[in-house]
């Protein structure tokens, strides 16, 4: 409750501070109050993406989400979601790399909730890579698991911090973290989804070196 109501605050503040402001009278400039009007649409953004984490997390750890589980290619998955990425990563000039063909063996999985995994990371990687940097999807099989690997050129992540990860509200750069959008929740929702899937998520990073997460799923009969 403590993690929540300090997320949900933080956002609030501004949006009534901002609101206040304008309501009081003392700005008269048109540019000055679109300049607040966007800043207040950003954190209302904000709070909205975060009651969809939190509702998606709840319904997940109640047992209370459903899954439609077929077989799924995963370059179908993954070319579905570049896109949603692209116009972030191109204003950073961030180049993504999809080395996934169609001759992967197919899984059972949910596509909606395959296609949230692969957004979360993707954004995360996005997010977090400076201008002119690049992010690489491979995969690779062994008998009985299929990898796919999400590696970027970003920040990277203090070792001692990546155990923590996929901690509920756990950030390795917080304050940074708000100010690009963050919930705190991408990365537990994506440990609970791969948990769903019979998988699991593993995380390498060195700091100032980027990162890779690796998502490690079961074949069919395995």
């Amino acid at each position: 409750v403590a993690n929540v109501t300090h997320e949900i605050r933080t956002p609030l503040t501004a949006i009534i501070g901002y609101l206040e402001t304008i309501k009081s009278g003392r700005v008269k400039n048109t540019e000055d109050i679109s300049k607040f009007v966007s800043i207040m649409l950003n954190q209302a953004e904000r709070l909205n993406r975060l009651v969809e984490d939190l509702m998606t997390i709840s319904k997940i750890e109640l047992g209370e989400m459903s899954f439609q589980y077929e077989d799924i290619n995963f370059q179908e998955v993954i070319v579905g979601v570049i896109p949603l990425l692209e116009k972030k990563a191109q204003e950073k000039k961030i180049k993504i790399i999809n080395s996934i063909t169609q001759k992967m063996t197919a899984i059972r999985g949910d596509k909606d909730r395959l296609m949230q995994i692969f957004v979360n990371i993707l954004d995360n990687a996005v997010k977090f890579t400076q201008n002119n940097g690049t992010v690489t999807i491979k995969a690779s099989e062994t008998k009985d698991t299929v990898i796919i690997d999400i590696t970027d050129t970003g920040t990277g992540i203090p070792k001692e911090e990546i155990q923590r990860l996929g901690e509920r509200f756990y950030r390795a750069d917080k304050t940074r973290s708000r100010d690009l959008g963050g919930t705190g929740l991408g990365l537990s929702i994506v440990k609970h989804l791969m948990v769903a899937h019979g998988g699991r998520m593993e995380i390498e990073s060195e700091l100032g070196r980027g990162t890779k997460i690796s998502l490690i799923f079961p074949l069919p009969n395995c």
